[in-house]
C-alpha cells in the first residue's frame, strides 16, 4: 500500500512539473501586441512623440508612423502602401532639420554577401525616396545589416517577410 501511494505522489508531482514546464511566461504570439492581445498589426512600429524635434520612440499609437518599411522577396521597390507613410516622414524631416539612419535588412536566404548588397539597395531606396519629397541628402545615412539583425528568427514565410525590411531610425 505505502508503495502504491509513493507512485502515485511521485506521478501527481511529475504531473504537476511537465504542465509547469510547458507553460509560457514572456514572449508575445504573432498577431500579439506584447500584452496578450490580439492588435498586433505586423509592422514592428514606432509612433511620433510629442516633444522636441517630433520623434519619439512609441509603440505606434493613434496617429503613429510606422518606421518599418517591408519588403517583397529579393525586391527593393517601395510597395504604394507606404508611399504616404514615406510622405510624412519627409515632411517631419524637411520642418524638422533632423537626421535619419536607414537600416536595410533582408532574410536568412540567400549569401551574406548578397544579403549585405540587397540591404543596401533596400536602404538607398527609401533615402532616394525621401530626397525626392524634398530631404536633404546631408540629413540621411543608410546601413545595411543584411541577415544579420532579424526582426523574428523563426525559419517560415511569415518569419522572412518580417525580415525583409528598412528601419528608419531617428
Amino acid at each position: 500500500m505505502m508503495v502504491k501511494n509513493s507512485l502515485l505522489t511521485a506521478f501527481f508531482v511529475s504531473a504537476v512539473l511537465f504542465v509547469g514546464g510547458c507553460s509560457s511566461s514572456g514572449g508575445s504570439k504573432d498577431g500579439e501586441d506584447g500584452n496578450g492581445n490580439g492588435d498586433g498589426d505586423g509592422y514592428g512600429t514606432s509612433g511620433y512623440g510629442a516633444g522636441g524635434s517630433g520623434y519619439g520612440s512609441g509603440s505606434g499609437a493613434a496617429g503613429g508612423n510606422p518606421r518599418v518599411i517591408y519588403f517583397d522577396y529579393d525586391d527593393s521597390s517601395i510597395r504604394s502602401e507606404y508611399d504616404s507613410v514615406l510622405a510624412t516622414h519627409a515632411q517631419n524631416l524637411i520642418k524638422s532639420g533632423g537626421q535619419l539612419t536607414i537600416q536595410g535588412h533582408t532574410d536568412e536566404r540567400g549569401s551574406r554577401e548578397y544579403n549585405m548588397a540587397l540591404g543596401e539597395e533596400r536602404a538607398h531606396v527609401v533615402s532616394r525616396h525621401l530626397i525626392n519629397q524634398g530631404v536633404s541628402s546631408s540629413q540621411i545615412s543608410s546601413v545595411s545589416y543584411g541577415e544579420e539583425q532579424p526582426e523574428s528568427y523563426d525559419h517560415n514565410e511569415s518569419a522572412w517577410a518580417r525580415n525583409r525590411r528598412a528601419v528608419l531610425e531617428y
